[in-house]
């Protein structure tokens, strides 16, 4: 089974379930590749046939979805969740915004335009007396974000972890803007075609169990994982102690994935959908 990700904490479990034995446990035999770029890169290679299965970002394979592109989601990945936040809004020190009014008009940096960094935002803005359709976002990548929200160029920037951690040296976090979309959801998700999980649901479900039980190991030992995020990653020691690290699904969740499409249809411009089309039950 060819599988690829990228190196990021909330995306990792495949390789935390490679390198501590759960595909081998569970009768998965995976060829693990390690190269993309981004999830657009994985979406394309899993819809051309290059690889069997990919983990990316929820918002991408909804959107997918609802383009026609056969994507089904075949297991959970990383939660977003209230009690550990793991992106963070935070505005220049010295900054006098403090409020979602406060951004109005104003610049805000997220890493992906039409993506769940601007939806949430957005969606934070709008519940907490802001008007998103005022602000204008732009997309900087996180380390040029950094530079950014010191020099003033923009008046507030969402960053996710690792680099959440490392924005405090410059700014100061004003919300955890995913809370508004709901306590807790999906960022990141295993997805392959229907086609390729009809024909193959005797592997789905040993896949599902290697991803159970990953969650389960890698909620409980982070040293262990984060060995294997800085290998994978190439993140230094002293990054990954300051991190906020992802918990896990260990099961498949309708209600976990229902928010982020009802988020993606309001932002998103997409019709909203019941979270059982996309998700696939072997």
């Amino acid at each position: 089974m060819r599988i690829e990700t990228t190196p990021v904490d909330s995306a990792a479990e495949p390789y935390y379930a490679y390198d501590a034995g759960f595909f081998k446990a569970a009768g998965v035999d995976v060829d693990l590749q390690n190269g993309a770029a981004n999830g657009a890169a994985i979406s394309a290679a899993v819809a051309s046939g290059a690889l069997d299965a990919g983990v990316s970002n929820v918002v991408s394979v909804i959107q997918a979805h609802a383009k026609g592109i056969p994507f089904v989601v075949i297991g959970p990945g990383g939660l977003y969740t209230s009690r550990t936040p793991s992106t963070l809004l935070f505005v220049p020190n010295g900054s006098p915004y403090r409020t979602a009014a406060d951004l109005n008009g104003k610049t805000v940096a997220v890493n992906t335009l039409g993506g769940l960094p601007q939806y949430g935002v957005a969606d934070w803005i709008d519940k907490n007396g802001g008007r998103s359709e005022s602000v204008h976002f732009t997309e900087i990548g996180p380390l040029d974000m950094i530079v950014a929200l010191r020099s003033g160029r923009i008046d507030a920037g969402a960053f996710v972890e690792p680099f959440a951690s490392a924005a405090r040296s410059t700014g100061r976090a004003i919300a955890a803007p995913f809370d508004a979309i709901a306590p807790s959801f999906l960022i990141t998700c295993w997805f392959a075609t229907a086609a390729w999980a009809q024909s193959h649901r005797d592997t789905v479900r040993k896949l599902a169990d290697a991803i159970a039980k990953t969650a389960v190991w890698s909620n409980k030992n982070h040293p262990q994982t984060g060995a294997i995020l800085m290998k994978y990653a190439k993140l230094d020691a002293d990054t990954l102690k300051t991190m906020q690290r992802t918990v896990f699904a260990d099961r498949l969740d309708l209600a976990l994935v229902q928010p982020v499409i009802d988020l993606t249809a309001k932002y998103g411009g997409i019709p909203a959908f019941p979270a059982g089309e996309m998700v696939f039950a072997p």
